[in-house]
């Protein structure tokens, strides 16, 4: 299993919401779409589960060992861990959907509009897990990805 949370903002209450999640739920592994990197950072460190973090658009300056974009194996699947300003995800979809395509993915987890959604277009899932201190258009939550043959997404809605 695979959990995917993002935009958490340096909100302290949310990363230790975060963190028990990871804690109680044991994932193989965990993503953060960035808003804030350095929030990835301390999940990673305190919980000790592997993971992987993107910067978003609020990560300012240099940050060692952030990056942009990663793409990644999951169980066979090609995964693709975005922010997503940088294509543009609060006006439309279609440039994520592009370059999905060109990267040859399955999945894609991206962020920044802290919207949850997930949906699927020729055979490519897009996931945006929302926001768990800032959610918009939904409740605060975060993703769930499991692959046994398929894919299997689910938004997770936190109390």
């Amino acid at each position: 299993m695979l959990l995917a949370f993002g935009d958490s903002h340096h909100n302290r209450p949310a990363l230790k919401k975060i963190a028990k999640i990871l804690q109680d739920q044991k994932p193989e592994v965990f993503v953060h779409t960035g808003d804030n990197f350095s929030d990835f950072v301390w999940l990673k460190k305190i919980t000790g589960i592997p993971g992987f973090g993107v910067r978003g658009n609020c990560d300012l300056g240099i940050i060692p060992g952030a990056k942009d974009e990663i793409v990644f194996d999951y169980r066979e699947k090609k995964i693709w861990l975005v922010h997503g300003h940088q294509y543009g995800v609060k006006y439309s979809t279609q440039e994520l959907w592009a370059r999905a395509k060109q990267l040859a993915v399955q999945v894609v987890v991206f962020g920044h509009t802290h919207s949850p959604m997930v949906e699927q277009q020729d055979d490519i899932w897009l996931v945006n897990p929302g926001s768990i201190p800032l959610p918009r258009g939904g409740s605060p939550g975060y993703a769930r990805l499991t692959v046994e043959n398929d894919v299997k997404l689910q938004l997770v809605q936190v109390k």
